[in-house]
């Protein structure tokens, strides 16, 4: 006749069905709790092994898995044997993998069982963790849809475990297995996005480094530029360039889309700038379009418009060219609002787009005293507000009303402006800012 293990109404005599449910709950309870509560994955199985042995007590246990190893292997994760607590997420290589014998039979068995007086070989790999133990109940721990490991309550005498058990048993352990996988994977998840916040740190860095390191002293000029990128990283570029000759090169240009993958191709903008021909805007970014072609930058969803000009300052004049890049502003003082005017009259195409139809073409105009070039990009103007509108020209341009003597203040207000328009959120895309204004 088949032995089975004495209910807690049998053991617990006077006790009820209600009073058992009532414990068995406030202890399941208990378990959920201490569960919830574990911070890594090491300090989850301990938790759920004392519940587990409350629950369902034994004198011993054995836990084996077949995770990353071929059949028939398997590693015994956790023995009452061994006195070292070890950590089979940390110390696998210091585990034994052994090969057949009872635990292998029962792992890749796939099934749960109960066994009494179980019969171990003199050369069982696994003797010395199931010796002098008459009865074992087997536990598979699923995971894609097989037993990846295996614990076993062991008990010194025949007949502890009964199959009545099992249901609940293999209900706790995939649970705690699924809990505990979910908790490595979170670990993992936040090493990576670690290590990941420390390299957009660096190339938030690097990116800032390639920006001008100070505002420079143009005769007849007040400059400023400032950038808010939307992630730690992103791809707006504007720089001031010397020329030879003593005119002075200003270049804004913004890479579709944000992180580190427009910041690198934001760094390549700037070689290219660095690199020389500024002195005709029109020619170097036909150069800058090839070289963006070449790159195959269309099939990877990216372009690039910028804006290009050339100042002199014994002449005042402003010489420029554009592709496809949202066309600056001249505000003049003697100008009504609604006459401000837009260089936007030689468009072309954005860089990367398309090499044999990209035309590019100068336009010169002559500044005055007073007058204020806006560069921007579009994250400022199509900055989406509270109700969903865009910042647009018009806020823009309501920002330099009136005209401040220090244009730094001016840049100030208009940050300040978009931050009250989007009542505080961090930016979609990145936000770049260039205000040059003629003595």
């Amino acid at each position: 006749m088949e032995k089975r293990t004495p209910d807690i109404a049998e053991r617990h005599p006077g006790g009820d069905g209600q009073h058992d449910i009532h414990r068995r709950i406030a202890a399941v309870a208990t378990t959920m709790r201490d569960l919830s509560r574990a911070e890594d994955p090491q300090t989850m199985a301990r938790v759920y092994l004392r519940h587990l042995r409350e629950l369902f007590p034994c004198d011993g246990l054995v836990a084996a898995s077949r995770r990353d190893l071929p059949s028939p292997h398997y590693r015994v994760t956790r023995s009452t044997l061994w006195s070292e607590d070890f950590n089979p997420w940390i110390d696998r290589d210091r585990l034994p993998v052994l090969t057949g014998g009872i635990l292998g039979d029962l792992l890749y068995g796939d099934e749960a069982r109960v066994i009494d007086d179980p019969e171990v070989a003199e050369d069982d790999p696994a003797r010395e963790h199931l010796a002098g133990y008459r009865s074992m109940v087997a536990i598979p721990m699923y995971d894609q849809g097989r037993a990846l490991n295996l614990l076993v309550l062991l008990g010194r005498n025949p007949g502890m475990f009964n199959a009545g058990q099992l249901p609940d048993l293999v209900l706790t352990a995939c649970l705690y297995g699924r809990a505990s996988g979910n908790l490595v994977l979170a670990r993992k998840l936040e090493e990576q996005l670690t290590e990941l916040d420390f390299e957009l740190k660096r190339i938030a860095a690097v990116q800032r480094a390639m920006l001008p390191h100070a505002v420079p002293s143009i005769p007849g000029l007040q400059v400023r530029g400032k950038l808010r990128t939307a992630r730690r990283a992103g791809g707006d570029y504007h720089d001031f360039i010397p020329l030879p000759d003593g005119r002075w090169a200003f270049i804004i240009a913004d890479v579709s889309g944000s992180g580190g993958s427009a910041a690198a191709l934001m760094a390549v903008v700037r070689t290219l700038a660095h690199a020389g021909g500024l002195e005709q805007p029109a020619a170097w970014l036909a150069k800058a379009n090839t070289h963006f072609c070449d790159a195959g930058i269309k099939p990877l969803d990216f372009f690039v418009t910028a804006f290009a000009g050339v100042y002199d300052p014994a002449t005042l004049s402003f010489t420029y060219s554009s592709a496809g890049h949202p066309a600056p502003r001249l505000l003049r003082p003697d100008l009504p609002r609604s006459q401000r005017h837009l260089l936007d009259g030689v468009l072309g195409l954005a860089l990367g787009l398309d090499e044999s139809e990209a035309k590019y073409e100068t336009a010169t105009i002559q500044l005055k005293a007073g007058d204020t070039l806006v560069l921007y990009t579009d994250g400022i103007v199509d900055a989406p507000g509270v109700t969903g509108s865009p910042f647009g020209l018009k806020r823009l341009d309501q920002a330099f009303l009136p005209p401040e003597p220090d244009i730094a203040k001016q840049v100030t207000k208009v940050f300040e402006l978009l931050k009250l328009h989007s009542g505080g959120r961090l930016p979609e895309d990145d936000q770049t800012l260039v205000v040059v204004r003629v003595h």
